[in-house]
């Protein structure tokens, strides 16, 4: 018998959570021009923005090509949370579900800062799939290298 389990990290915030969120919420696409090692292309599928419904194709890198779709679950502006689903791809050949959460949250030790909190919930498609730890390291990058971009352009 098969079950999800999950995995998160929580990465510090120089620059205000709202901002951090609000980069996720409307200019995502953006991410493969300021980390095109990884991220390859962006398009979206079903929608013309990120709003909950909306299916996004992503092409990236991680360690070799691969591809997904993903769908925008839940968008909440008022609590700062988005939460993305695989519903194609590569990562579904090990995978049965693969669902990620991000929250800007305020608190922590910067002023005017908090912490962006990714989680990760899966089902593993069989046994010998390791957790998706290289999955949660990339959004934990992408993260550090986003807050200190919008923490040194705060215009």
């Amino acid at each position: 018998m098969s079950h999800s389990d999950s995995i998160w990290a929580k990465v510090e915030l120089k620059s205000p959570p709202e901002k951090f969120y609000g980069f996720f919420r409307n200019h995502m696409g953006d991410l493969v021009h300021m980390f095109p090692e990884q991220f390859k292309s962006f398009q979206f599928v079903e929608g013309e923005k990120f709003s909950a419904g909306s299916v996004m194709h992503w092409q990236y890198h991680l360690g070799s090509p691969e591809a997904a779709k993903i769908k925008l679950r839940a968008v909440d502006d008022v609590k700062k949370y988005i939460i993305y689903e695989v519903v194609e791809g590569d990562m579904l050949k090990h995978f049965k579900l693969f669902r990620a959460k991000l929250e800007a949250i305020h608190g922590g030790l910067a002023k005017g800062g908090g912490f962006a909190k990714w989680t990760i919930e899966f089902e593993k498609a069989h046994e010998n799939v390791p957790s998706p730890e290289n999955y949660m390291d990339l959004a934990v990058k992408v993260s550090k290298g986003l807050d200190a971009y919008l923490y040194n352009n705060k215009n």
